[in-house]
């Protein structure tokens, strides 16, 4: 009988050693999202011009002339001048206009820096000839290096705060573990006659920009630099 209950308690003991559970401890994530912005001044543009014949006896080969005239007398080399056949997408844009309008059109993007008054080439654009012109690029010779400056101030801000999310509940912010960059939007798609943003996102970080250096343009739309860093972090 001893024997038998013996038998049975170290049955019942075996029962219980499988039954324990051994848990990881719990890991404690935050995930937060920091965001950086700075507004470049453009150092160069591309500015498309559409000219249309306009009766009375214009022909394109002739507001052509007329159009590098006007280019010259602003300081604008005809080098910086591009004619449409250069670009696939105007070619065809030419070709098929120039089969099926009465009236042909012709696109030129022309290359301006600041060495050209870039409002003056504006009023001077008033033609009946030109039919359109818009700011197809805006450039600046430290745009890379701007963009990374952007991008370090971005996950600067996804740790800050991190951080002070977790000091208002006495926990401490710990490793970082994923970092993830969002896709970038482009704040840059700007109509000449629209200066104004209308992209009211907030960021948490706004940079400035020194203009130190110099030959900006002026009168000409900024470009916007905004990213955002995705990022998780150990909570202590």
């Amino acid at each position: 009988m001893k024997k038998l209950t013996l038998i049975v308690a170290c049955a019942f003991a075996i029962l219980n050693v499988n039954a324990i559970e051994i848990s990881e401890p719990l890991h404690r994530v935050i995930n937060v999202t920091g965001s950086a912005e700075m507004i470049v001044p453009p150092d160069e543009i591309e500015l498309e011009i559409t000219m249309t014949e306009y009766g009375g006896g214009s022909t394109i080969a002739k507001i052509e002339t007329a159009l590098m005239k006007l280019l010259l007398g602003n300081d604008v080399p005809k080098e910086q001048v591009v004619f449409n056949g250069t670009f696939t997408s105007f070619y065809w844009y030419y070709w098929w206009h120039h089969r099926n309008d009465s009236r042909k059109s012709k696109k030129l993007i022309v290359t301006l820096d600041a060495k050209t008054d870039f409002m003056k080439l504006v009023r001077d654009l008033d033609k009946e000839y030109i039919s359109h012109i818009r700011i197809a690029k805006t450039s600046n010779n430290d745009i890379q290096k701007l963009r990374r400056d952007v991008k370090i101030e971005a996950i600067k801000a996804a740790k800050a705060k991190a951080k002070y999310l977790l000091e208002a509940v006495d926990e401490e912010v710990g490793r970082l573990i994923t970092v993830d960059e969002l896709s970038e939007l482009n704040h840059n798609q700007h109509s000449f006659w629209n200066h104004g943003n209308t992209n009211q996102v907030m960021s948490n970080s706004v940079m400035s920009y020194s203009k130190s250096r110099g030959g900006y343009m002026e009168n000409v739309p900024e470009i916007k630099l905004r990213y955002e860093i995705k990022t998780q972090f150990e909570i202590k």
